[in-house]
């Protein structure tokens, strides 16, 4: 029996990953948490935070998960419920990512459309507080899915028998657990998805209309285009903020809209079944997830131009040291230059 091209295709895909998209998130917390970029600690705190549940998905879905369930016979290196704590800090890190994205996005709407309460709400203690409520939210919420996903033993094409972690079969004959799986939709999809449709098209609104009156009174007490700072400060916001958005929204939505379509369908999707559409898409939308990871330092180096210098000062100076050549035996009585800028 040939194994399914899907499952080829992951084979190959998540020990790549592994080997760029872990480093990645590790750059990209650095850069963000020691990198002088001029923002705000709010944003950094949100952005590091983002970073920190990437790394751990990335983490967890890669090594703990698929490369081991792919290559590794997990009876043989890891307990029974190894396969219920590897989704229960999946769906952890799957929460917090969706949940602190809307709460930046929230964030952002106050600073720039709510001015009294901005100067409550946008503080350094109160970002931290929602980080922490977030983590922890998301880590108890998530805790049903330790006994919703189990080893199950399967027919690998050369005939030998593995375990693959997957859902629980008999999942419908266990009523906390089924709720919870119908529930679990509303938690990730359906409510921060409207909420950041919401947020994010409220503050686009004021932001576009609040820079059309400052340009036109500018404009017409001086008589010609004056260029307005903080005009500049917002776009450059509202860039960040969109790019951030529409990432997730690319990252995430196929992942959303495939966990739709198996609610709807009946009778219910054979998940062993490598060769089904939805089974397809499911695993596709999977490893699109895990690009984010990669694709995110990406898009912080094309919109944050101090953590594109940052990246590029570090990428220097690590360069210097691996290519540092060995100092001489001989006593000198001038440094040694290495680069000659």
């Amino acid at each position: 029996m040939e194994e399914a091209w899907i499952r080829t295709v992951q084979r190959l895909f998540y020990p790549i990953m592994c080997v760029f998209g872990l480093p990645a998130s590790l750059v990209t917390i650095a850069v963000l948490w020691k990198g002088n970029l001029e923002m705000s600690k709010s944003i950094i705190y949100y952005l590091v935070s983002l970073s920190v549940a990437n790394f751990l998905l990335i983490l967890v879905v890669t090594v703990f998960r698929d490369i081991f369930y792919f290559y590794v016979d997990i009876t043989l290196w890891w307990p029974h419920p190894s396969c219920g704590v590897s989704n229960w800090i999946y769906f952890t890190c799957v929460y917090s990512l969706t949940w602190l994205t809307v709460a930046f996005t929230f964030d952002r709407y106050v600073i720039v459309c709510c001015m009294n309460l901005k100067l409550r709400y946008c503080k350094p203690s109160i970002t931290r507080g929602i980080i922490i409520g977030v983590y922890v939210g998301a880590f108890l919420v998530a805790m049903p899915t330790f006994w919703m996903y189990v080893p199950v033993r399967t027919l690998q094409p050369d005939g030998t028998l593995f375990h693959i972690c997957t859902l629980h079969r008999n999942l419908s004959m266990i009523p906390f657990l089924s709720i919870y799986d119908h529930i679990q939709t509303s938690v990730w999809i359906v409510f921060p998805l409207v909420s950041l449709v919401l947020t994010n098209g409220l503050t686009v609104w004021y932001i576009t209309i609040t820079t059309r009156l400052r340009q036109g009174l500018k404009k017409g007490s001086a008589g010609k285009d004056v260029e307005d700072p903080e005009v500049a400060r917002r776009k450059k916001s509202v860039t960040l903020l969109a790019m951030i958005t529409i990432s997730f929204l690319a990252h995430w939505l196929p992942k959303m809209f495939i966990k739709v379509i198996e609610r709807l369908t009946y009778p219910p999707v054979n998940r062993y079944d490598f060769y089904h559409p939805v089974n397809v898409v499911r695993m596709l939308s999977n490893m699109l997830i895990v690009l984010s990871s990669f694709s995110n330092m990406c898009i912080y180096s094309l919109t944050i131009t101090k953590f594109r210098e940052e990246l590029i000062r570090g990428a220097k100076s690590s360069l210097a040291l691996a290519f540092k050549r060995p100092h001489s035996s001989l006593p000198s009585s001038k440094p040694i230059k290495v680069f000659t800028i």
